[in-house]
């Protein structure tokens, strides 16, 4: 017979079945529509034989509404444990709170069980534990441990000693200390569980999740079922959550192999992934796949953008010099007005190859312009998350040597962003260089606003006359002499011939 009862009751009344029972939660409910069944999920903290858990399923019929033909149930133990506590505080603060999980070491959370009750301390800076306090993030923390753990759970906070006195409000954080601190997400709707339920319905955007250990979701745009050389099932998957898309690959286990089968284009999952690397291209493994509903309702929230830092940190800039060839028959042309009250970047890359979306940046050179006199000069080796292959060797002449040390593109990219700031930018077939830029920029949260000028289009207008326009023809028409394929050499005879085409410009009036 169908009994209305609140959750409290139902629980209750479990408690009250056997003394196994003592600490039972409900951490999840599951409701698949379409063969309408609901499922419920407990933990507790014994084992349940098979008896008991009948026992628990006649109960759970009792309050279900005849509306679902089927009801399952599943009883998961969990031991509350001092360590897997402070792992959970921790991880729950990074990824819901980072802006006061930045300072944040796992040796900050300190728990200690008392028989079914947990007390926890987090120790933060002074901000911190304002922030906390203020927000009543301890009753929310509370209530999704008690999701995870049988337990019953008292938080507290303390003030930290910081190492060095600094305030996230403050002029003086250094703009690379507060990277990544927004996490766009997306949250998903009717969990259906295939492998996990810790996954959660929460997921990165597929735009923003670069590396490392995370959680995405989308609808599948394609599966398909593999075998590996031992006859071992996999499945490849490939996703879209409308911010990007990304493919994986997935191995099955006893009890799930089936349920990822049942899987079809236009399904949603949510899953919990590692991306890293494999023959020094991006991979990405599917650990733990849950199914789910996408929000009809999703609309993308536009990346927060990081503005100029203040200070150059680790490429700085240098004077410049000149590269052309003067000779007693030039010509003195004036600079047009429009060119010399503005200041122009003149940059080039050098990169592993051409594809932006599987390429990476080797090279830097750029070359300022102030006033129509070369000023500052930024160069840089970089190395590059991708191989350089003997191809590509040949044309620049830089090897997997010469960047063994150098910084990564990431660490490179805030001083680019500073020498940048406020400038026209220019390059000689702007977009290919643009697209690298605006890719490695965007991935530091930074958004190439400048304006851009393309030599080549200037140099069409101006020296309609010669055969070709690429770089070694133009610069060997004003008499630039420079070394082809290195960064900076090629962006001094880009800053060079663009100074001259100006002067031709004005010249023509």
């Amino acid at each position: 017979m169908y009994t209305v009862k609140t959750g409290e009751e139902f629980i209750s009344d479990l408690r009250l079945i056997d003394e196994r029972l003592k600490n039972i939660r409900l951490s999840s409910i599951e409701v698949r529509r379409e063969e309408k069944t609901l499922k419920y999920n407990f933990i507790c903290d014994a084992t349940v034989d098979e008896d008991l858990k009948a026992k628990i399923l006649a109960e759970a019929e009792k309050i279900t509404s005849p509306v679902f033909r089927y009801v399952e149930i599943s009883v998961t133990k969990i031991v509350s444990n001092d360590q897997l506590i402070n792992n959970e505080i921790y991880n729950y603060l990074n990824r819901n709170y980072p802006s006061i999980s930045i300072f944040l070491k796992t040796t900050d959370v300190i728990s200690t069980v008392y028989g079914s009750i947990v007390k926890y301390v987090i120790r933060l800076t002074e901000d911190g534990v304002s922030y906390v306090n203020r927000n009543g993030v301890l009753n929310k923390l509370n209530a999704y441990l008690a999701t995870k753990f049988c337990s019953d759970f008292a938080g507290s906070t303390e003030v930290k000693e910081q190492e060095e006195t600094i305030s996230l409000l403050s002029d003086d954080v250094y703009e690379g200390e507060l990277q990544k601190i927004e996490h766009r997400t997306i949250k998903v709707k009717d969990l259906l569980i295939i492998d996990d339920f810790t996954i959660g319905d929460t997921a990165l955007y597929i735009e923003d999740a670069l590396s490392g250990d995370v959680v995405v979701c989308g609808k599948i745009t394609e599966i398909a079922e593999r075998e590996t050389k031992t006859g071992k099932p996999f499945f490849i998957i490939h996703i879209d959550d409308t911010t990007g898309k990304t493919s994986g690959v997935y191995f099955t286990k006893k009890n799930t192999y089936h349920k990822i089968k049942e899987l079809q284009v236009g399904d949603a999952i949510i899953a919990r992934a590692n991306i890293g690397e494999y023959n020094g291209k991006r991979s990405l493994t599917f650990n733990k796949i849950n199914r789910c509903s996408f929000p009809d309702d999703f609309v993308k929230k536009d990346r927060f953008k990081k503005t100029a830092p203040k200070e150059y940190r680790l490429i700085f800039p240098s004077p410049a010099t000149t590269v052309k060839i003067a000779s007693v028959f030039d010509e003195v042309v004036e600079l047009p007005e429009e060119f010399t009250s503005n200041e122009y970047v003149v940059f080039d890359l050098e990169t592993t190859g051409l594809d932006v979306m599987s390429n990476g940046i080797t090279e830097i050179g750029a070359v300022k312009i102030v006033g129509g006199k070369l000023t500052e000069q930024f160069t840089t080796l970089i190395k590059p998350d991708y191989p350089i292959s003997e191809e590509i060797v040949k044309i620049t002449g830089i090897t997997e040597e010469m960047v063994k040390d150098a910084p990564k593109i990431s660490s490179v990219i805030p001083d680019f962003m500073k020498f940048i700031d406020g400038v026209v930018l220019v390059a000689h077939n702007a977009e290919f260089d643009t697209k690298f830029i605006k890719r490695f920029a965007g991935a530091e949260e930074y958004e190439l606003k400048n304006k851009i000028l393309d030599t080549v289009e200037l140099a069409r207008s101006t020296l309609p006359f010669l055969r070709k326009h690429d770089l070694h023809t133009i610069a060997e028409h004003f008499g630039i002499a420079f070394h082809h394929h290195r960064a900076l050499s090629d962006a001094y005879a880009t800053a060079e011939a663009l100074i001259e085409m100006m002067k031709i410009k004005n010249k023509k009036g």
